[in-house]
């Protein structure tokens, strides 16, 4: 368990960052990176969630709540409530949903249609059902290091889109299109429900159920071309028909993706610890150009080396 100190200097690392009016959720404390493996902290508007990824940290969770809460009360950071998430390994797939719904341990549940707001722009999040909130904290570095490309404008193609904010966020900052492609209808219908709340049109055009590899062969053979497209996959995916893993299709959708973005931006990404910024590298072409690469954020900080490798490529 964590002493208060640790879970102190974690939080208080982390205070200037609520002097933003830009974003206003945050990572209190990641895991081994803040001296404690298996302990994450969120903070999302007002709201605190925990996630234990380690079963032995359950019998201290109350303490840990009410460090929390004094911490960010001393700091006169407002908390109106505490959730709980269960995160540890789950052998029976039919017990997710049950074991990843929070339970409220302290103060009141957050609101209906409840949102945050990560680079200017706003996201509903669900700190309640399932595994992810619908924001990933980590991205909030190269959202804003993104914004300066967008300035001339340009038409955006958002692979495995999830809930729609990298092209919400390029739309607000200067691109004229985005079209999103996902193979669930519940991620999609979360993203138009982030362009209404930032006031942005859209019509179905502009959501696209499908695997993403389809999306990619049949804009190809349409010779459609893009300015930039977002490429943030998944580690790993299954769906009825394929799978996706990074070791074994990742060289084969950059080929794809060149070809409907000659001299444009390509952003890939890969979230895993066990893959090196030279293996990250490896992956993509010679003749591309890399443009900048992006880690997680200061509220994310590791023991080892970061999971995240984000760049932007120029493809010739």
């Amino acid at each position: 368990m964590p002493s208060f100190k640790v879970i102190e200097q974690a939080i208080l690392k982390r205070e200037h960052l609520f002097t933003s009016t830009q974003t206003n959720a945050f990572r209190l404390f990641n895991s081994a990176g803040d001296n404690c493996e298996g302990l994450i902290i969120d903070y999302y508007n007002g709201f605190v969630l925990l996630q234990l990824y380690d079963s032995s940290l359950y019998q201290d969770y109350s303490k840990i709540c009410n460090d929390c809460k004094q911490i960010l009360s001393s700091s006169h950071i407002p908390v109106n409530g505490i959730l709980l998430k269960d995160r540890t390994k789950v052998n029976d797939p039919q017990q997710i949903a049950k074991l990843r719904t929070s339970i409220l341990v302290d103060g009141e549940m957050p609101p209906e249609n409840f949102a945050i707001k990560q680079n200017n722009i706003i996201a509903y999040v669900d700190l309640i059902q399932g595994q992810n909130t619908g924001v990933f904290l980590d991205m909030r570095k190269v959202r804003e290091t993104m914004v300066k490309y967008y300035h001339n404008g340009g038409r955006l193609c958002n692979l495995f889109c999830y809930t729609g904010l990298f092209s919400v966020h390029a739309l607000k900052n200067g691109l004229q299109y985005a079209v999103n492609v996902d193979i669930s209808q519940t991620v999609l219908n979360r993203a138009k429900q982030n362009y209404v709340l930032n006031d942005i049109q859209y019509d179905s055009r502009d959501f696209i159920k499908l695997d993403c590899r389809q999306y990619l062969k049949k804009q190809i053979k349409q010779k459609v071309h893009f300015d930039f497209v977002i490429f943030d996959p998944p580690t790993f995916s299954r769906n009825k028909k394929q799978n996706f893993s990074v070791k074994t299709h990742y060289r084969d959708y950059l080929a794809l993706i060149e070809h409907i973005t000659k001299d444009g931006y390509a952003l890939t990404t890969i979230n895993a610890v066990s893959m090196s910024v030279r293996d990250y590298r490896s992956l993509h072409p010679q003749h591309w150009k890399l443009e900048f690469l992006e880690h997680e954020p200061e509220d994310f900080p590791y023991k080892s080396q970061p999971y995240l490798k984000a760049g932007l490529w120029k493809i010739p």
